[in-house]
């Protein structure tokens, strides 16, 4: 009785545990590329059973059939467009012990040259998410290149090429260019599907963020970025809640700022320190309140001086001890809105507000996000941080940067929140906005209650509103903060 007990139970488990998989979406490895060709490398978003072997699962796209490179975990796999299937437009499916998950239409071209490399993330803030690779390689030691470890000038790298089709290697001659010079191609090892390409970096390259194009029989690569010389190179600048563009940037915002060759140093909690290690960022000549410093990752978030114009432009340099930066000009702006949000890792376009119910530590999002993100979907208490999706007339308590000026009780006469300073953990005085943002949840205008800079914090704002009673609920209600010209949106969960 209770041999045939187990075996029931074994056998409801495998027939539960064997779900057919769903795929929503797929990328390569290169953001904002959507050419693939046979012998793409694919990152599949979905739902799929995991642990599992790689064996378990298949790839088919235009009728021709292969395995898959690995299950990443439960919401992606990477897998390798076959080799031998034919141009045109046709379906990708993907099969787990024989059940084939929904077709998403696929269109293969003949020949879809790609950078490739090591998967080292996924940041899931764009619909498909950047897939973060490595993609070039010290020859010396095989090493990644990276913003600690550049390349050299003259140095020979080399780099894997998909989306050439079955050994067709020998059958073409690639060129390769950095910063738009020729660079020497020095070997081509053909693999099916993915050919390693072995150049060198020109002499006169431009020390900094090169960017490397592959073209292959006429057809061109989009550019992966490759890190040249020792000095500092500052990439591009995002704001530091929403990570959208920062080319305009208010007085006492946060933003991130990513880049190369920034050190070998990590450090998340150097505020207010305006250097760490030798690092700092200097907006004109104002040295910026360093958050944390990634150097490995060439990432920096600070928060911009106050004292900076609210017009005109500023030039952003990172100075480290391996020298100075090329100036990056910013446009200075009064506001810079970024509502500061999780990322549902399941349902990849979900950017759930970081926003808590009023006088409680519970996080207004959908309870089926609340696993993912190792969120209590429990409130024990109301100091327990937890998943709890809001109520029609409940007070919201909005998480922000980049709200402009503040000054103590919003006197527009008095003195702003100096840089490297907090606003008094005590609220007493409480650093207002100049400008009152208007929000909107579900369409209809939110009253606001505060907007000002959080007690004990130095750029991040607060904005309190009461969600109003005559919207639908659900998972993904919108939430619009506009102010002085400056927009952000999001989502909150309502019951």
């Amino acid at each position: 009785m209770r041999t045939e007990r187990l075996v029931g139970l074994l056998l409801f488990a495998s027939a539960a545990w064997a779900q057919t998989p769903v795929i929503t979406n797929f990328a390569t490895g290169v953001p904002g590329n959507t050419m693939y060709g046979p012998g793409t490398t694919l990152i599949i978003f979905g739902t799929f059973t995991y642990p599992s072997a790689g064996r378990d699962y298949t790839i088919t796209v235009g009728g021709q059939t292969t395995g898959i490179n690995f299950a990443g975990n439960a919401v992606f796999i990477e897998a390798t467009i076959p080799v031998t299937t034919p141009a045109g437009a046709t379906t990708l499916v993907i099969t787990y012990q024989g059940l084939a998950s929904n077709a998403l239409p696929i269109t293969v071209n003949a020949i879809a040259p790609e950078i490739a490399g090591v998967l080292i993330g996924i940041q899931g803030a764009t619909t498909p998410p950047v897939i973060q690779y490595r993609p070039f390689s010290h020859t010396s030691d095989g090493s990644n290149v990276n913003p600690s470890s550049p390349a050299a000038l003259g140095e020979a790298l080399s780099m894997q090429v998909d989306g050439l089709g079955a050994d067709v290697a020998p059958a073409v001659n690639p060129t390769v260019t950095i910063a738009g010079q020729n660079a020497p191609v020095l070997q081509v090892n053909p693999n099916t599907g993915r050919d390693l390409i072995y150049f060198g970096v020109p002499p006169n390259a431009p020390l900094g963020i090169d960017p490397v194009v592959v073209t292959v029989n006429g057809v061109s690569s989009l550019p992966q970025s490759l890190p040249v010389g020792t000095g500092p190179a500052v990439g591009f600048v995002l704001n530091g809640a929403s990570f959208g563009s920062a080319d305009q940037v208010a007085p006492g915002s946060i933003v991130s700022v990513f880049g190369a060759n920034f050190g070998s140093q990590t450090n998340v909690s150097a505020f207010p320190s305006t250097s760490v290690g030798g690092d700092s960022v200097l907006f004109g000549t104002a040295a910026a309140p360093i958050f944390a410093l990634v150097g490995p990752s060439g990432q920096i978030n600070v928060v911009v001086p106050t004292e900076l114009p609210t017009y005109g432009t500023v030039s952003l340099t990172v100075q480290t001890p391996g020298g100075t930066s090329t100036p990056l000009n910013l446009t200075m702006v009064e506001a810079a809105a970024g509502i500061f949000y999780y990322q549902d890792p399941l349902v990849l376009s979900r950017h759930n507000a970081v926003a808590l119910i009023a006088n409680t530590a519970w996080i207004a999002m959908p309870l089926s996000m609340a696993p993912s993100l190792g969120v209590p979907a429990t409130c024990a208490t109301a100091a327990s941080v937890c998943a709890h999706p809001a109520k029609r007339g409940d007070y919201l308590q909005i998480y922000v940067t980049g709200l402009g000026k503040a000054t103590a009780n919003g006197d527009p006469a008095g003195a702003i929140l100096p840089t490297g300073t907090v606003a008094p953990a005590s609220g007493n005085p409480l650093y207002l906005t100049l400008a009152q943002p208007t929000v909107t949840i579900g369409g209809q205008p939110a009253p606001v209650l505060f907007s000002g800079i959080g007690p004990g914090f130095s750029g991040l704002y607060q904005v309190n509103v009461q969600i109003p009673t005559n919207i639908a609920p659900g998972d993904d209600v919108p939430l619009v903060i506009t102010i002085l010209g400056s927009t952000d949106s999001a989502t909150v969960a309502i019951q």
